[in-house]
């Protein structure tokens, strides 16, 4: 049995699309604990892909959980440093719209679940008073 995950495998033979290729060795740097040293010390033409990646695939459900902790990683380690360069600059002002927009609906669905929730013990209440 080998060692690495089937989608390691998988991106090494060239059978994955590019946005799960990057996920995968995120994936992997973060197993490994080796997340923050890969995306620390990077200049604006290595640190512009990784976050362009994160704001694009961010909501994605396949990928909102290792990006939230990629861009926790980001923001601690270049959260400090703006206007040194407009486009990272614009990266972060989109991350930060994205992350506020996804909260906003995630906010909406709770409070839908909610709603729901109260429906079904009102409904189930009923149906008890009636047997």
């Amino acid at each position: 049995v080998s060692k690495f995950p089937l989608c390691f495998l998988l991106m090494c033979h060239g059978l994955l699309p590019p946005c799960l290729k990057v996920a995968a060795v995120l994936e992997e740097l973060s197993k490994r604990r080796g997340l923050k040293t890969a995306l620390s010390n990077r200049d604006e033409d290595s640190l512009e892909p990784i976050l362009s990646f994160t704001v694009r695939y961010i909501t994605k459900p396949q990928f909102s959980s290792l990006l939230i902790g990629v861009s926790d990683i980001l923001c601690q380690v270049y959260g400090r440093i703006s206007g040194q360069s407009e486009t990272i600059d614009e990266l972060f002002g989109k991350l930060r719209n994205q992350v506020r927009d996804e909260c906003k609906v995630q906010r909406s669905l709770l409070r839908i679940v909610g709603q729901i929730d109260a429906l079904i013990t009102v409904l189930e209440s009923k149906k008890d008073e009636d047997i």
